[in-house]
């Protein structure tokens, strides 16, 4: 694990890779996240690598994006989403973590805290007649939206979704009667005032974010010190698996842990696609329609290499 920088970097164009920047020969310093400056994945970017002023922090379009920087070593880290604690797990980013040859070095949560952001100078909660944020946000405060904006403004407004919560901070500056739901780090980047504060449904909304880099060649140095958020109460392993499909399967896998003491942490499964390139440990004419990949977090006990059982 890492922190981020004190200060956001400078601007920089929108683009979908770190190509650019990597031909400079400084792609050690790289660390690419989803979206933009403001977003939680940049907050969370930037918890990671507080302690390391010399990391360029760098948003992409996309989850995928993130893992083909890292895998192609135009980045030494990138930062994703793994899990929320009201929505479960992000299923995108563990079928990334198995098509691309990436190694989990870190993990840490950020408090999800939303505010409802609008132009300076409007007249406040009755004004808003349009909301606009990711789809997830949307239904995290929608609560909000259904009681105090709506009994404020006499009417429901109409709920409609961005492509992210910085996007949605970009239009709501330039739509006269639109609001959006996003960070107060969005907020200011685009100049919008704060018109409500901490609206999601859960007052302790999460999410889990994971720190990932390369898995062939040298690993990239972390900053130190590490930060104390980002240490798991234990230390933690992942795996994922295929099984055949037969009775007991799943009990002699889990076994494994149970019969050494380890305690698993989470288990998560996805279905195989029988178009993709067959998982570690699986050959692919053995693929087929409604198989599974189980994913496992497990607990290594401290003073024990992961593999000492």
């Amino acid at each position: 694990h890492s922190r981020a920088m004190a200060e956001p970097p400078p601007k920089r164009p929108r683009s979908g890779d770190a190509s650019a920047a990597s031909s400079t020969g400084e792609d050690a310093d790289i660390v690419v996240y989803p979206g933009d400056e403001g977003s939680l994945a940049h907050i969370a970017a930037t918890k990671f690598f507080k302690a390391a002023p010399a990391a360029r922090l760098q948003g992409v379009d996309s989850f995928a994006s993130v893992f083909r920087e890292v895998t192609a070593g135009r980045a030494a880290y990138g930062v994703v989403p793994i899990e929320n604690s009201a929505s479960g797990t992000l299923h995108k980013t563990y079928d990334l973590l198995v098509e691309h040859e990436v190694r989990i070095c870190g993990e840490l949560g950020v408090r999800e805290v939303y505010c409802l952001c609008a132009a300076p100078g409007g007249a406040g909660l009755p004004a808003v007649r349009r909301v606009l944020s990711h789809p997830n946000i949307l239904e995290a405060c929608a609560t909000f939206l259904e009681t105090r904006l709506a009994a404020a403004a006499g009417r429901s407004a109409e709920a409609l979704a961005t492509s992210s919560t910085t996007e949605a901070a970009r239009r709501a500056a330039e739509e006269a009667g639109s609001a959006a739901i996003a960070t107060a780090e969005a907020a200011g980047r685009f100049g919008l005032a704060v018109v409500a504060e901490d609206i999601g449904n859960d007052a302790f909304l999460e999410t889990r974010y994971i720190l990932i880099h390369r898995q062939s060649g040298p690993s990239p140095a972390r900053p130190a010190p590490f930060p104390h958020d980002a240490v798991s109460p234990q230390r933690k392993r992942s795996a994922c698996f295929a099984l055949s499909n037969e009775p007991g399967s799943i009990f002699r896998l889990l076994s494994c842990w149970a019969l050494r003491g380890l305690d698993v942490l989470k288990v998560e499964t996805r279905p195989l696609s029988t178009g993709h390139r067959a998982p570690p440990g699986l050959p692919a004419s053995t693929v087929r329609l409604w198989d599974y990949l189980f994913y496992v977090d497990y607990g290594v006990p401290p003073r024990e290499t992961p593999q000492g059982r």
